[in-house]
C-alpha cells in the first residue's frame, strides 16, 4: 500500500464568520464548523477512507475538526505545534481587510512581505512546515491525516511545488477540505485531488 497524506483544513469558527484574522489565537469551532466536520467525516466514509496515523495543530479549531473527521478521541491524535497557523502578530483579531495598511504586503506581494514585530514571516512558516514533513518522511505504506489551517496549508502546497508563494491567495481551500498528497521516493510530494464537502451529499453515503 502506497502512503497517502490527507491535509485537512479546520471547520468554520465565529472569527471566520466575522472575517477576523485568527492566526494562533485559539478559537473553537462554531456550530457550523462542527457540522462541516461531520459532513467531512461522512465524505471520508463514503470514499472508504480511514487513517492509520493522525496529526493536528494543537489549536482548538484544528484539533476539534481532526477529532471529528478521524473518529479518534483527542488523546489518540498526535498534536504538533509546527502545524499551527501563521502567526499574524498584532493583526490577530482585526478585520480581514486585504487592503489594510496594517497587513503590509501580506496579500499584495507575499514574496516581499515583511512581518510586523511579533508576527511570523513566510520563510519561517515554510521552514517549520518543511520540518514536520521531513520528520514524517519515514514510515510504512499508510494513510495519514494532517489537520491544519488555511494559510499554513497553502504554504505546504508551496513547499510541495504545487503553488508559487505569490499565488497562494488565489488558491481556494474551503473549510473542511481534504487534499490528497502522495509522497514520492525522492522525498518530493505530488498533490492530487481536492475533496470538498460541497461536492458530496448524503446520497454518497
Amino acid at each position: 500500500m502506497s502512503r497517502t497524506i490527507y491535509l485537512l483544513r479546520h471547520g468554520e469558527t465565529e472569527w471566520n464568520k466575522k472575517k477576523l484574522f485568527q492566526g494562533q489565537t485559539d478559537i473553537p469551532l462554531d456550530e457550523a464548523g462542527i457540522e462541516q466536520a461531520r459532513a467531512c467525516r461522512e465524505m471520508a466514509e463514503s470514499l472508504h477512507l480511514s487513517f492509520d496515523r493522525v496529526y493536528a495543530s494543537p489549536l482548538k479549531r484544528a484539533l476539534e475538526t481532526t477529532e471529528i473527521v478521524s473518529g479518534l478521541p483527542k488523546e489518540k491524535i498526535m498534536t504538533d505545534r509546527r502545524l499551527m497557523e501563521m502567526d499574524f502578530g498584532p493583526i490577530d483579531g482585526t478585520p480581514f481587510d486585504k487592503e489594510s495598511p496594517d497587513c503590509g504586503l501580506l496579500f499584495q506581494d507575499p514574496d516581499r512581505y515583511v512581518p510586523a514585530a511579533g508576527a511570523e514571516s513566510f520563510p519561517a512558516l515554510r521552514a517549520r512546515l518543511a520540518s514536520f514533513f521531513a520528520d514524517l518522511a519515514e514510515g510504512p505504506g499508510e494513510r495519514i491525516l494532517v489537520g491544519s489551517h488555511g494559510c499554513a496549508i497553502r504554504c505546504m502546497l508551496v513547499n510541495f511545488g504545487y503553488l508559487k508563494l505569490h499565488d497562494i491567495w488565489q488558491q481556494h481551500i474551503p473549510n473542511c477540505t481534504l487534499i490528497e498528497v502522495q509522497p514520492a521516493p525522492d522525498s518530493t510530494f505530488q498533490v492530487g485531488k481536492f475533496l470538498e464537502i460541497s461536492q458530496f451529499s448524503s446520497k454518497h453515503v
